[in-house]
């Protein structure tokens, strides 16, 4: 075999591996949804007033007016308590010093 054979030959196996490239660039499912589904929402969760750019985002997920922002003006199935108490956890590990023999 002469370097020339090799080199045709490491380049037919290159052009084995080459992806087809209309596959990729087909959409996914995601598109095919509905503009309102993209849209943002802009009204409030618990009275539907519209907000603006003055709505303000719970921990829960939903938008919120000025009057119903508050966890407990709008009964927020969020647990504060728990969320905060596994913070303190992650952020203040136990230190334990290692014993000391005695002699």
């Amino acid at each position: 075999m002469t370097a020339m054979s090799i080199s045709q030959d490491s380049g037919a196996v290159d052009s084995d591996r080459a992806e087809p490239v209309g596959e990729a660039a087909q959409p996914s499912s995601d598109g095919d949804q509905t503009p309102d589904k993209n849209k943002k929402k802009n009204r409030c969760f618990s009275c539907r007033k519209k907000v603006g750019l003055t709505g303000f985002d719970c921990r829960c997920g939903n938008l919120f007016c000025a009057v119903h922002r508050y966890s407990d003006k709008h009964d927020c199935p969020y647990d504060y308590r728990s969320a905060a108490a596994a913070q303190l956890r992650k952020e203040n590990p136990i230190v334990v010093a290692e014993k000391i023999q005695k002699l």
